[in-house]
């Protein structure tokens, strides 16, 4: 019989030792375990979605206090002064969205903020600032000087530890060799990997039965990836 699978409220783990480092985030990585000993105030972290740049972001959080921020906030550029007195490390997401007048305005007050209380910065973003569409000058000038990371797409190991990872917080144990099967298959991306954790999820539900082999060929042959027979079941 098919159960009717409830969207039950799962979070992802940001623990820690819950992250995967491989080459592909190595060096993003070691400048977070690097701080404080940055070259200068602000350091910047870019890469695709699901790299894994929020979970990196939450232990450099843990470790340095930082206030976290998002470019709405900095919108209200008048009041970043009193906020920089509030707290010496900031941790901005999606900061490649500040780039209207008011949140560049606040990101250049916050910046300056920052670098004169002898602060850090940390921001969060899919392209480096290089590419972001920045009208202030001197906002320009003062992020070409930081330093960036760049968090790549997954290699195999990383693919698999995430998709594993994935699966535990959905309160899903699930065989080495599903991974393998799943990670062989999908593209190398973290996005891709999510998707496919979701609706193998999903008819898990549906089914009232564990994530299997049989199951995770049959989805991917509704998506069209998969190939070959396979060995077992």
């Amino acid at each position: 019989m098919t159960q009717i699978p409830f969207e039950f409220a799962h979070s992802a783990s940001l623990a820690p030792d819950d992250f995967v480092v491989s080459e592909s985030n190595a060096a993003a990585f070691a400048w977070v375990e690097r701080w404080p000993d940055w070259p200068g105030p602000v350091l910047c972290l870019y890469g695709p979605a699901g790299a894994g740049k929020s979970h990196l972001g939450e232990l450099w959080r843990r470790r340095s206090g930082a206030m976290r921020l998002t470019p709405e906030q900095l919108a209200d550029f008048e009041a970043i002064p009193g906020l920089a007195e509030t707290a010496r490390a900031f941790l901005l997401d999606d900061a490649d969205r500040a780039t209207d007048r008011a949140t560049e305005r606040g990101l250049l007050h916050l910046h300056n903020a920052v670098a004169d209380r002898g602060g850090h910065l940390l921001l969060l973003a899919r392209q480096p600032p290089a590419r972001w569409p920045i009208a202030l000058a001197d906002l320009r000038s003062r992020l070409a000087a930081a330093p960036v990371a760049a968090l790549g797409s997954p290699d195999d190991l990383l693919l698999k530890a995430v998709m594993a990872k994935l699966f535990a917080d959905r309160q899903l144990a699930v065989a080495p060799e599903v991974l393998d099967y799943i990670a062989a298959r999908i593209e190398r991306s973290f996005a891709a990997a999510a998707v496919a954790v979701a609706a193998l999820d999903r008819e898990s539900l549906a089914l009232g039965r564990g994530v299997t082999l049989q199951r995770a060929r049959a989805m991917l042959e509704a998506t069209g990836q998969a190939a070959g027979d396979l060995s077992g079941g």
